[in-house]
């Protein structure tokens, strides 16, 4: 693979991840964990 596409992928795994994080400590959220377990799972199908 090309490494700006490694690079470029690894830098949106780790935003879905933070952005998990971010969702599940915000208590305002109604569907917080739902949105947790999205972005968790989007961090995990790009780099396990």
């Amino acid at each position: 693979m090309n490494k700006n596409l490694i690079d470029e992928m690894l830098n949106k795994s780790q935003e879905a991840f933070l952005m998990a994080i971010e969702i599940y400590n915000k208590p305002t959220i109604s569907y917080r964990l739902e949105g947790f377990a999205f972005f968790i799972y989007k961090e995990i199908a790009f780099f396990g």
